[in-house]
């Protein structure tokens, strides 16, 4: 399912937060689909979601590169380190890698004039043949697995609705009530969690780990989604003025937020941000409410309630 897994290492970005400029602030750069040609310096941390990205020779990246998809062709500089987790990288003679290169899996081109002064770590998979070319899904096929995954999502609405109502409340409360702090901490949780895990993702002993940790973020993930799949399903009751059960309205809900969300997410440019953000919003408010065990209560109002 290209959503899932697209939101769950889309988080991964947020682990570029880490890379700091000379003046203390943060830099972040997302390309998220389209060519781009980047010259001069780019400071802080490059993500390459999607697309086709070209590094001109003399050019520099003063953080880390993370190709998460795509097509990212290295002629210049890039002062940490570069990640590659899929798509195709490509080395050129000018390219110039201060830091360690962590090799994951599909299409690997380097030049033998290509400097790398780091460590080269490589995952199994790396530049075989047929994880070079792979075969796009047809409309129709992109429609099943949307409807297929749609239903899982609806399914698993359900069951929350029915085996854990109250903790599917409060993480909705969350989301509606504090949607911006609710994301904040979604980039928070990639910041603390999967920056470790993709770290330790190139240790074959603590593989294990971090497929557990990528687990438990996904269905953190799914969590959040359904969610928002019920909050959508009572408010489409609400607005048709109908009368449904509420394990009906959870199943559709969750089945029309999957399918709205991946048609948005297709739209250019912006599409692929707007999942970024509902993703986060989602895992932050689960986090937030403990897994919704508990109602998140701002410290402002908190400390209020405490005075009176």
């Amino acid at each position: 399912m290209k959503d899932l897994r697209l939101g769950l290492f889309l988080i991964v970005s947020a682990w570029l937060l880490s890379a700091c400029g000379q003046n203390g602030l943060y830099h972040l750069s997302w390309i998220t689909g389209g060519e781009h040609t980047l010259s001069g310096n780019i400071p802080g941390d490059l993500v390459v979601l999607n697309g086709v990205v070209s590094l001109l020779p003399g050019s520099q990246v003063q953080g880390s590169l993370h190709l998460l998809s795509g097509k990212a062709r290295l002629g210049g500089e890039v002062q940490g380190h570069v990640s590659y987790l899929g798509g195709e990288l490509i080395l050129e003679p000018d390219a110039h890698v201060r830091g360690d290169l962590n090799l994951g899996g599909g299409a690997y081109f380097p030049s033998p004039a290509a400097q790398i002064d780091g460590e080269v770590r490589s995952g199994t998979g790396i530049g075989l043949p047929d994880l070079q070319e792979q075969t796009a899904p047809t409309g129709w096929e992109r429609v099943a697995r949307a409807l297929v995954s749609g239903v899982l999502l609806g399914g698993v609405a359900v069951l929350l609705r029915k085996f854990a109502p109250s903790a599917l409340q409060r993480v909705g409360d969350c989301i509606v009530s504090h949607g911006l702090v609710s994301g904040s901490m979604g980039l928070l949780v990639g910041v603390v969690g999967l920056s470790l895990l993709i770290t330790i993702a190139y240790t074959i002993l603590l593989i294990p780990i971090t497929l557990l940790g990528l687990f438990v973020l996904g269905a953190a993930i799914v969590y959040g989604w359904a969610a928002m799949g019920v909050l959508l399903g009572s408010l489409g009751l609400h607005l048709l003025k109908r009368q449904g059960t509420p394990r009906a309205a959870a199943f559709l809900g969750g089945l029309g937020f999957f399918l709205l969300l991946e048609i948005v997410s297709s739209l250019p440019f912006v599409g692929g941000l707007i999942g970024i953000s509902v993703a986060l919003v989602g895992l932050g408010a689960v986090f937030l409410t403990r897994l919704g065990l508990h109602q998140f209560v701002p410290a402002s109002a908190g400390d209020e309630h405490l005075t009176t």
